[in-house]
């Protein structure tokens, strides 16, 4: 009995060891009938690739796939009427919630990087981004104008320098926070989706990431768009 019992325990390690790549998107969407789908950019590949499909039929999501290497951003297709966008940070923690009929208000939970990127999403809301609404109201109004004298020009120039120095700080501050952090997967994600109007300066801040996991879809995706 005791031979059994460690051969069973044998049988059980050697098969989380073949399954060591599989990584699980669930969750469960009150009402939902249709197709979902898991996906993903991948190394050496053109555009988005389907990793994952499942015909849901009582609401509960279970997607599985083992081409990811985490963390690895994805998209989760919710029968053509919404689509998220998470960190996959983990294999079987990243959990789908809401409801069909109110599409806009499905989440994805679970993910770590994503709450990160969250807190300092949230932070350039309040320290640019709102800055800036009023400014570019003043810009839009003044654009609108069929016929701009003199001074309105002349404030044209000035919000427009307003609007430019918003955004050069905002920059500015990210190339510091990766600076700061060479090592944190978050910073590929600030590389790659805060700095997109400057390529020369992702391309230099690219050579200092240092991140250990070189092998992940979120490290080579990157490293791709930086040659």
């Amino acid at each position: 009995m005791k031979k059994i019992c460690l051969l069973m325990v044998a049988f059980a390690l050697i098969m989380s060891a073949c399954n060591s790549n599989k990584v699980k998107i669930r969750g469960e969407v009150q009402g939902l009938a249709g197709t979902v789908k898991l996906l993903a950019e991948m190394p050496g590949q053109q555009g988005m690739v389907v990793l994952a499909e499942q015909n849901v039929t009582d609401g509960k999501i279970n997607l599985v796939t083992e081409q990811l290497q985490i963390p690895a951003r994805v998209w989760i297709d919710i029968d053509g009427k919404n689509t998220l966008t998470t960190f996959v940070d983990t294999k079987d923690q990243i959990w789908v919630e809401g409801k069909i009929k109110f599409p806009e208000e499905i989440e994805v939970k679970g993910s770590q990087l994503d709450l990160e990127y969250d807190k300092l999403k949230k932070l350039f809301k309040e320290k640019y981004e709102g800055p800036l609404e009023p400014i570019d109201k003043n810009i839009q109004k003044l654009m609108a104008k069929e016929k701009r004298t003199a001074n309105d020009e002349v404030m044209l120039g000035v919000f427009m320098l307003q609007r430019q120095r918003y955004i050069k700080a905002r920059a500015n501050y990210v190339r510091d926070l990766i600076k700061a952090n060479p090592t944190q997967e978050l910073s590929l994600i600030l590389l790659q989706d805060e700095l997109q109007d400057s390529t020369d300066l992702q391309k230099r801040l690219f050579k200092t990431i240092k991140v250990v996991n070189k092998e992940s879809n979120l490290y080579k995706t990157v490293a791709e768009k930086m040659q």
